[in-house]
């Protein structure tokens, strides 16, 4: 695996973690505008859960799931600094922090670095940060 696909396994959990977060505001808005049917409340039958059932535990397992992946998240993120942290130059350190854990865009590096450098050198420089990452993985 090389660095820039071991880093972007971050931005990949962060894109199915915001996924599944749109799914359950998809959820919980659909819970708002589902009412409960009592109707066949007296009749005994095997039960089935009533619609606004499905979807609350539908909404509670999301919510569990998005939590788990968070946590995976949190500690690649503490697994990836330490990897980061074995590159000598803090420039590459941040250029790679920057852009693949605070998912920033490479105008945002060059201000970030406050050194004046262009986007083009920027993008020099994370081929080299890169390189460097490939030699610690």
């Amino acid at each position: 695996m090389t660095a820039k696909e071991y880093l972007n396994q971050l931005i990949a959990m962060d894109n199915a973690i915001n996924r599944k977060q749109q799914r359950l505001a998809t959820l919980r808005d659909v819970a708002m505008n589902t009412t409960p049917n009592y109707a066949d409340e007296a009749v005994q039958r095997t039960r089935e859960k009533n619609p606004l059932e499905n979807i609350m535990s539908k909404i509670v397992d999301l919510d569990r799931e998005i939590d788990e992946d968070i946590d995976a998240l949190v500690d690649f993120k503490a697994e990836v600094w330490e990897k980061l942290d074995k590159i000598a130059d803090e420039r590459y350190k941040r250029i790679l922090w920057l852009r693949y854990a605070d998912r920033k865009t490479w105008r945002y590096i060059a201000i970030a670095l406050e050194l004046n450098f262009t986007i083009r050198y920027i993008h020099k420089m994370h081929l080299k940060a890169l390189a460097e990452l490939d030699k610690i993985i």
